[in-house]
């Protein structure tokens, strides 16, 4: 009961949210720096046209005997050098680092053209991302630990002045390995900052507003991305862009002074005297009268809820329907992040302007955000899934379907083609905005956090496996990964239907509530969401829930 109560001192202090915009809105700017390194390297490891072109031949066994001889003519492919010598013959030699020759459209500068990312060691560009999710996924496991042991502030803080030190360190590294390794610890900082400004923004709301908590969050992140390409075009050369997406970082230094520490965190820990001044903050702000009778409640439930079970990640298996529940959740989860990731690192290598692709692929996607919330309370939650999971899963095969020619007459196929993979990623972008609000719903409170934490971290899995699956079109088969982005998106539509419906059903409390709901308490009657109904006519009967200008809270 202590979550509801503490749901109720939460409405009172929402009656006027001018405090929980505020932060929501310094939160949402949190996820520039973090959308800026998850998708930065599709522009980092951009591959410009290059020859490999060899001076002489090289002192190895298969070629000492032409040492002497003289090159009359050079012809450089890709990745091999034909030297035609003076006396008829002519021999091909394999590039060495250092002998390709790159000829960018605009002088770009990436880490391919920097450290010879190419022929023998293409895969590392790949892995270097590969590398960097890796990051992601360990800082998903350290800091949701830290961030329940020291609290959110503490974690948002470090996470988000530590990646500029670390962010200029990798705009000066000498080497393919000092940038993997910094970059790695970039993927750790930069869960660590999603994580708790999630979480913190979340936790400053009731249930029934946190869709549109998670929607502005999610807009943050799609006017990001369509910022980035805009960056990229003006800075070509990989580390200046570095420099920029990490130093603004600087400016939010005022957060030490304005960012408070979770409420729920501060109760859950029995930290009661900061609780009480964090409410009486947020209630002269709002102009709200202190919730003395609420707030004492909340005080008692505090002290007993030490006493409470505790739950772990077994209890996600806990009944049959969590199992399925569970499983069905951890590949869509995984299914998600591959295709939009790899879609994203994957849009510069399409068919047309890089840039344009990059930023029309954003508008898209920031246009499916903005529409999440009016989708999700018109159609719920499982009809939109199922929706943008096939509409994705057949746009991906068409566009990998439709063949890619250099030919003047086919050069409008390749565009429909690009056109294709875009509008893929719009509905891939619509299956983040609506799977956040159906997995909080699916799992019960007791055990809400665990789900969702076991969740994100099999959609981290899926970033770090994104490159690798795009490495299978490093060759002539470009359009391969799309395809198999389409084929996980077309099974992922298929598992859904194993799932209900959520939407205009009662939030599962306990564990016995999935297995055993009650039909008759299942559907909430009328537009106002059965949380916020209870709680509105809860706060109504507390005396001090108050203006000071008598207004009823």
């Amino acid at each position: 009961m202590q979550g509801k109560t503490l749901d109720r001192l939460v409405a009172m202090l929402s009656v006027h949210k001018r405090y929980q915009i505020c932060l929501l809105i310094l939160l949402g700017f949190n996820y520039l720096p973090l959308v800026f390194n998850h998708v930065v390297m599709a522009f980092f490891k951009g591959l410009p046209p290059y020859t490999c072109q060899v001076a002489s031949p090289p002192d190895s066994a298969n070629v000492s005997r032409y040492l002497n001889e003289t090159v009359f003519e050079e012809r450089g492919d890709k990745c091999t050098t034909k030297l035609y010598l003076e006396t008829g013959e002519n021999i091909t030699v394999k590039c060495r680092p250092g002998q390709f020759q790159y000829n960018p459209s605009r002088g770009e500068k990436t880490i391919v053209s920097e450290w010879d990312l190419v022929c023998d060691n293409k895969h590392l560009a790949n892995l270097a991302t590969t590398i960097y999710f890796s990051g992601v996924m360990t800082g998903g496991l350290l800091f949701g630990y830290l961030s329940d042991l020291v609290g959110r502030r503490p974690v948002l803080l470090v996470t988000l002045y530590a990646p500029v030190v670390v962010g200029v360190a990798i705009a000066f590294a000498p080497s393919y390995l000092i940038f993997v390794l910094l970059r790695f610890v970039q993927g750790v900082l930069m869960q660590g900052l999603q994580t708790s400004s999630y979480v913190l923004a979340m936790e400053f709301f009731l249930p029934a507003q946190r869709p549109l908590v998670g929607c502005v969050m999610e807009c943050f992140w799609g006017v990001t991305v369509v910022i980035l390409p805009g960056l990229a075009y003006a800075l070509p050369n990989w580390r200046h862009l570095q420099i920029a997406i990490s130093v603004p970082s600087v400016l939010a230094l005022f957060y030490i002074c304005v960012i408070p520490e979770s409420l729920r965190w501060l109760i859950l820990k029995c930290r009661m005297d900061d609780a009480k001044h964090l409410v009486t903050k947020i209630s002269s702000f709002n102009r709200l009268c202190f919730p003395k009778e609420v707030w004492e409640v909340v005080h008692t439930e505090a002290e007993q809820s030490a006493k409470s079970p505790r739950y772990h990640f077994l209890h996600l298996f806990k009944t049959e329907r969590l199992r399925r529940r569970s499983l069905v959740l951890f590949y869509l989860w995984l299914t998600i992040a591959t295709g939009y990731f790899g879609l994203t690192f994957n849009i510069t290598s399409l068919p047309g302007d890089k840039y344009v692709n990059f930023c029309i692929s954003g508008c898209v996607e920031l246009a499916h955000y903005a529409l999440s919330i009016w989708v999700m309370n018109k159609f719920g939650r499982k009809k939109p899934l199922l929706v943008c999971f096939l509409s994705a899963g057949v746009c991906c095969i068409i566009a990998a379907s439709i063949p890619r020619s250099t030919a003047a007459a086919d050069l409008h196929l390749k565009h429909i083609s690009t056109a294709f993979a875009i509008i893929g990623r719009f509905f891939m972008a619509g299956l983040f905005s609506v799977i956040f609000v159906y997995t909080t719903e699916l799992y019960p409170t007791v055990i809400r956090n665990i789900g969702m934490g076991s969740c994100l971290f099999w959609a981290r899995l899926g970033g770090v496996i994104a490159p690798q699956i795009n490495e299978l079109g490093s060759g002539s088969a470009v359009l391969v990964p799309i395809m198999v982005f389409g084929c996980m998106m077309l099974l992922g539509g298929a598992l859904l239907l194993l799932l209900p419906e959520t939407h205009g059903k009662k939030l599962p409390d306990l564990i016995s509530d999935v297995e055993n709901p009650q039909s008759d308490d299942d559907t909430i009657l009328g537009p106002v969401p059965y949380a916020e109904q209870e709680l509105l006519a809860k706060v109504d009967d507390v005396p001090n829930g108050r203006e000071e200008n008598g207004t009823t809270i």
